[in-house]
């Protein structure tokens, strides 16, 4: 049981990584997730094709053999979607929208722990929640707020 549910839960989050790779690689041609998530150039220029081909590499590892692999992938999709969740706050869109990436956080603890076990899997979220966090403060402008915007016109 535990074999067949680490299996689904990974072709779920690669089909989803593949997915998502391709609009990231795509965005500066496309502008899809900018436009999608207001994002208004809160994030630097460079982050969406790099992060689209991370996704990409990571929907690939996430099939390795090598258990050090798929554990790695995993930590990527933790904090990449811890990531997303901060991004999502720090923009100030309402909380909700963070369940979605907030789902493939669950899923990566989930796989942690069937291959793992459930202590490390969640001490394993709080240090990639922490980098996401930091990451997160590195890399999203905030949007101005009001009485910050009319001293720019």
């Amino acid at each position: 049981m535990a074999d067949s549910l680490d299996f689904a839960l990974r072709v779920v989050e690669s089909v989803a990584f593949s997915l998502h790779s391709i609009l990231g690689i795509t965005e500066p041609c496309t502008g899809c997730l900018r436009r999608s998530f207001k994002d208004n150039g809160a994030m630097p220029e460079w982050f969406w094709p790099v992060a689209g081909f991370l996704l990409g590499v990571v929907a690939f590892a996430n099939f390795s053999g090598n258990d050090k692999v798929v554990l790695g992938a995993q930590a990527y999709i933790a904090t990449f979607h811890m990531g997303a969740v901060f991004y999502h706050l720090r923009l100030g869109h309402h909380p909700a929208v963070g369940l979605a990436p907030g789902v493939f956080v669950l899923f990566a603890i989930i796989v942690t722990a069937l291959r793992v076990n459930l202590l490390v899997a969640l001490l394993e979220n709080v240090v990639c929640a922490g980098a996401a966090a930091f990451l997160c403060w590195i890399l999203v402008t905030p949007p101005l707020k009001e009485e910050e915007s009319h001293f720019l016109i």
